[in-house]
């Protein structure tokens, strides 16, 4: 009994403990790949990989190329350790070698060299040079091997230096454009070059080509070979780099290496093309350009009523020359009275103050359809291209600030706020100044002097800027508000002042007149040798796009002392003997640079009996329908109200849908049609009108056309009489397009001794016109309405700016650059010759 619940004991304790055991038994087959107990483990490496996989290296004879670290893999897909030693294996080691750190020589390296000269330093060319069919390229594979795996293999593909590309485009079949032509926005095209090498005489031949592409090659076929490899077999994938990514893009499918090019925005860009470490321009692609941009209100119409504070969309309609809409493009709207009615970037119509103004937008390179400088013109590329105009109107009436200035003969500045109609106390400059300009947003008067600049601020008739490094006359202000053109015309420099920065870039040259295009891109500046020496019959243009250029005005115009840019700015119309008109669409050579003149003269006005048309002065209308002129001869003035068409395709040929601007084509200038009508001349005083020639009076007072807003009126200024001066004088208008002149008399208690209407400013709500008179030195209002039902009663209202005169140093005074002439200097009263009129709240 004993013996059995011994044996019971035993067995109780020795179940569970076999129990236990058995279950704690490893699985020895989980550790190997086919679960099985044998063969390759999990942890060891199963694959490597060698990059590149599928696009190969392309490599010229004796260039060398570190090979990318390769990765190996488990059975599971994991990344493996790998602390074994990595060794390299080539198909053809006299092609392609390949030292024991992974570095390929596109031959062969040296050994055993001696001399203290390290193995795998020197890479030499292959020995023999490869020969397939004729052509010197061969391919080897590579491969790298670890604990007895083998990558895949790397194709290398050696050659001989590849000296030059040139781009072949294959356009998609979803695509409508042609090979080698423009391309519509969206369409796509297949990317391929053509190759050249150096032959043993250094001859260009060629390497590799499309199979599309079976004559014009880039260079001559190789002798005795009849036919060349694709570019991506013989050389390998070629990579391309786009010059003007706005233009283009470029794709590439990594497992066929198909390259592919998308047409963005219009315009032309280069591609560049590498391979084998070398760089080469291909060629060109381009986006087709727009054949029409057009611009109307919401409801369709070229012309409308805007409510004053009310915002609204123009609608933009854009077709490129294949026929085809473009969308995103970035075009430049531009306002001819962006105070009052302004246009955004986007095309939005915001109306500030009532007012009048013309409305379009305009496709200018650099920042829409550019071009290389060497490819202006291709396929219409590089050209500007403007929309029609559309006329806005803000009805209503609205307050304004004016101020009165007399450059050259005083020191000061009035101001009159016509809410309350009280002439402001008058501000005393820190020079005499010698011009005075307003900018387009109203913010800053500039005035010139011959020691610097002055500017003052609209907002408190304060002083904010002297700047003695930009002495001289001040022509133009940007309508961007960004920059000023000084002339100092002591030094002879043309300077182009940056409001911000309050710095200055300078170009040699004088000036009488200047005008910025409303984009603020292109900037004209004309000069006359009637101003005496050291001026020049000479017209000088500066462009964001191709900086400055010059033209001799001496056989064409004779010289300009006024200027009158389009609306739209296709180009500027020159006041001379002959007037003629410069336009933005060059001349010249498509392709051939030398050749191409930027902004060429345009036609010659004629009358009817195809005579020049002579002007002395010159204004546009903001309508873009007009460009009127104004000359003298004795007593009497001269209006020619030049009318005006656009072409609408503006530089494009007309047949250019079907015969496209191609490399070698001919640029020609835009031909502006024109028509003159000639009014009645105006009997202005019975003594000879002045000239601006040898004046002691300011530019802006000479002869002057100033057009309302409207386009419906424009007034005549001109300055005084020389000698036997007549009293009595009026104030000369005409009415554009109908061919109706007349005279507003003036009013006031010493009417009677005025002798000149000098200088005058519409309000932008053509409500008024200010204009300043010499004999009384009073400044007239003059009401719009009533010039044209009852000119006698148009005068409404008189006041004095009371400008004292500066005292010039022949007079014993220390005022540099006074012209004052008079008597009692210091003291003596001058009439305005600058005025300048902002539109204020009225609430």
């Amino acid at each position: 009994m004993r013996r059995f619940l011994t044996l019971v004991c035993l067995l109780c304790l020795a179940i569970p403990a076999g129990i236990s055991i058995s279950g704690c038994t490893r699985n020895p087959d989980a550790n190997y790949c086919n679960g099985q107990g044998y063969g390759l483990k999990i942890t060891d490496v199963a694959t490597i990989t060698l990059q590149p996989v599928t696009t190969g290296i392309s490599m010229a004879y004796g260039q060398t190329r570190q090979i990318s670290q390769p990765t190996a893999q488990t059975c599971k897909g994991t990344q493996a350790s790998t602390p074994g030693t990595i060794s390299y294996g080539t198909t053809n080691n006299q092609l392609v070698d390949i030292s024991p750190t992974g570095n390929i020589c596109a031959g062969t390296w040296n050994r055993n060299s001696g001399g203290g000269i390290a193995d795998y330093t020197i890479c030499n060319f292959p020995n023999p040079l490869p020969s397939t069919g004729g052509l010197p390229y061969g391919i080897a594979y590579i491969t790298a091997s670890e604990q007895s795996v083998t990558s895949n293999p790397v194709e290398v593909l050696v050659h001989a230096m590849v000296t030059s590309v040139s781009l072949v485009t294959t356009p998609s079949s979803s695509s409508s454009s042609s090979a080698q032509q423009c391309f519509s926005q969206g369409a796509q095209a297949t990317l391929d070059a053509q190759a050249c090498y150096a032959n043993s005489s250094n001859q260009q031949v060629l390497l590799c080509a499309p199979s599309s592409v079976t004559s014009n090659f880039a260079c001559p076929l190789p002798a005795g070979v009849t036919s060349v490899p694709n570019c991506t077999s013989a050389i390998g994938a070629l990579n391309y780099s786009v010059g003007n990514p706005i233009a283009a893009s470029v794709t590439t499918n990594t497992s066929t290496n198909q390259v592919t090019i998308t047409a963005l925005q219009p315009g032309t860009t280069a591609i560049t093309s590498s391979v084998a470490g070398s760089g080469s321009s291909a060629g060109y692609f381009s986006t087709c350009p727009p054949a029409s941009i057009s611009v109307t209100l919401a409801n369709g119409s070229t012309s409308g009523t805007i409510t004053q504070g009310v915002t609204q969309n123009l609608t933009t309609t854009i077709i490129d020359t294949q026929g085809n809409p473009i969308t995103g493009l970035s075009l430049t709207y531009q306002s001819t009275d962006p105070i009052d009615i302004s246009a955004s970037s986007t095309g939005a119509i915001t109306t500030s103050f009532p007012g009048v103004a013309a409305v379009y937008a305009v496709c200018q390179p650099p920042s829409c359809n550019s071009a290389p400088i060497n490819e202006v013109g291709i396929y219409g590329t590089g050209l500007p291209v403007s929309s029609n105009p559309v006329t806005v109107t803000t009805p209503g009436t609205a307050s304004d600030y004016v101020w009165f200035a007399a450059p050259g003969q005083s020191k000061y500045v009035t101001s009159v706020e016509l809410l309350t109609g009280t002439v402001g106390s008058t501000v005393r400059l820190p020079y005499v100044p010698n011009s005075m300009m307003m900018d387009r947003g109203g913010n800053n008067l500039y005035f010139g002097s011959s020691h610097e600049l002055m500017a003052m601020t609209t907002a408190n008739n304060s002083i904010t800027t002297q700047a003695t490094s930009v002495p001289g006359v001040v022509l133009a202000v940007s309508p961007d508000n960004s920059e000023l053109l000084i002339n100092d015309q002591v030094r002879q420099i043309l300077y182009l002042y940056n409001v911000t920065s309050q710095s200055a870039s300078s170009y040699g040259g004088m000036g009488t007149a200047a005008a910025f295009t409303p984009d603020s891109h292109t900037l004209y500046v004309v000069d006359s040798a009637n101003q005496g020496a050291p001026h020049s019959d000479t017209l000088y243009i500066y462009s964001l796009n191709t900086g400055w250029t010059t033209y001799d005005l001496s056989t064409t115009t004779g010289g300009s002392q006024s200027l009158a840019i389009t609306v739209p700015s296709v180009g500027a119309f020159l006041s001379g003997s002959n007037t003629v008109a410069h336009t933005w669409c060059p001349s010249g050579t498509v392709g051939n640079y030398s050749s191409i003149s930027f902004y060429p003269q345009s036609d010659v006005v004629l009358d009817s009996s195809n005579n020049p048309v002579p002007t002395d002065v010159l204004a546009a209308t903001i309508d873009g329908k007009h460009i009127l002129g104004a000359s003298t001869s004795g007593s009497s003035i001269t209006v020619s109200d030049i009318g005006v068409t656009i072409p609408a395709l503006n530089c494009l040929p007309a047949d250019m849908n079907t015969n496209p601007l191609a490399i070698g084509d001919t640029l020609s200038p835009l031909v502006l049609q024109t028509t003159l009508t000639r009014p009645p001349a105006i009997t202005a005083t019975t003594a000879n009108l002045n000239s601006c020639a040898s004046s002691s009076w300011s530019v802006s007072a000479c002869l002057n056309v100033v057009p309302s807003p409207a386009s419906n009126l424009a007034f005549i200024t001109y300055s005084p009489p020389t000698s036997g001066a007549a009293t009595g004088a009026t104030l000369p208008f005409y009415l554009p397009g109908t061919g109706t002149v007349g005279n507003v008399p003036f009013k006031g208690s010493s009417a009677a001794s005025i002798t000149a209407p000098l200088a005058g400013a519409f309000t932008p709500d053509n409500q008024l016109f200010f204009v300043s008179t010499a004999g009384d030195n009073m400044i007239h209002y003059i009401s719009v309405p009533l010039v044209t039902t009852i000119p006698a009663n148009a005068d409404t209202q008189q006041i004095s700016p009371n400008l004292p005169s500066c005292t010039p140093i022949s007079a014993g005074g220390n005022d540099l650059g006074c012209a004052y002439s008079g008597p009692n200097p210091g003291t003596a009263i001058v009439p305005a010759t600058a005025i300048a009129v902002k539109p204020r709240s009225t609430t």
